[in-house]
């Protein structure tokens, strides 16, 4: 597999930690090997939650106090995304879930692309399917793919099937690049089929996305599954790499 693709899908996910608009700027950090990019990562998505723990505790203590409903007025109206983002792992996980139903949705895509879901597992999995349909096209609209790619492992099979049907083939391509985990990868092009696959990554030319298919496929080659194997059985678009020559760069 790359090691130069695995440095830049890290880079994306470190610069959209960062906020920095363009990933282009940490080209620098590229000859770092993708684990010590992940661990620093990390390390900040910590630090940035542990920060001003104490305030944050104290609000989410105060919750308690007030209907769900005001509560959601406050977080939209008031403090914003980032500041949800970081109260929703100090809140218990049904509260939470009872608080997101009174969000709208194009706030909710704003709070999800700040929240790390590691933090907040029981929260993701409580937000109907519905909702979570909605807030993901809203945040592939938003280009927050990378955010996305943070929750594919944080969603059940029949949430994430209907994502994968609500996403364009170029969105499905952005968040497949930067996703983690091989086994949520194998599950996503069970769920899409060959056909599909085949198509997204037919067309990553026509959108500059050589380089992100190529290490998709280099990916998906190095899992076994019938979704790959029916992919070499096909013939391969032009300008992506091979399954067979892939892991062999």
């Amino acid at each position: 597999m790359s090691r130069t693709s695995e440095s830049r899908a890290e880079t994306a996910k470190l610069a959209r930690l960062l906020r920095v608009s363009d990933p282009q700027a940490l080209a620098f950090l590229l000859p770092i090997p993708a684990p010590e990019l992940r661990d620093y990562r990390e390390a900040v998505t910590d630090l940035l939650y542990d920060d001003e723990k104490e305030l944050l505790q104290r609000t989410a203590d105060a919750a308690r106090l007030l209907p769900a409903r005001t509560l959601a007025a406050i977080g939209e109206r008031a403090l914003g995304p980032l500041f949800c983002a970081r109260l929703t792992s100090l809140l218990d996980p049904r509260r939470a879930v009872e608080i997101s139903a009174h969000f709208t949705v194009d706030f909710l895509a704003q709070l999800a692309a700040e929240l790390d879901p590691r933090r907040a597992a029981e929260v993701v999995s409580g937000i109907a399917t519905d909702t979570v349909v909605a807030v993901s096209a809203t945040m592939a609209a938003n280009g927050e793919h990378v955010a996305m790619g943070r929750f594919v492992a944080y969603l059940d099979d029949a949430a994430l099937s209907r994502c994968l049907e609500a996403l364009s083939d170029e969105d499905l391509l952005r968040v497949t690049f930067v996703m983690e985990g091989e086994d949520r990868l194998s599950s996503v092009f069970e769920m899409i089929g060959a056909e599909r696959a085949e198509r997204m990554l037919a067309a990553a030319h026509v959108s500059g996305l050589v380089e992100e298919a190529e290490h998709v496929a280099e990916r998906l080659d190095a899992v076994s599954t019938p979704a790959r194997a029916k992919l070499r059985g096909r013939k391969r678009p032009k300008g992506t790499a091979s399954t067979e020559g892939a892991t062999k760069r």
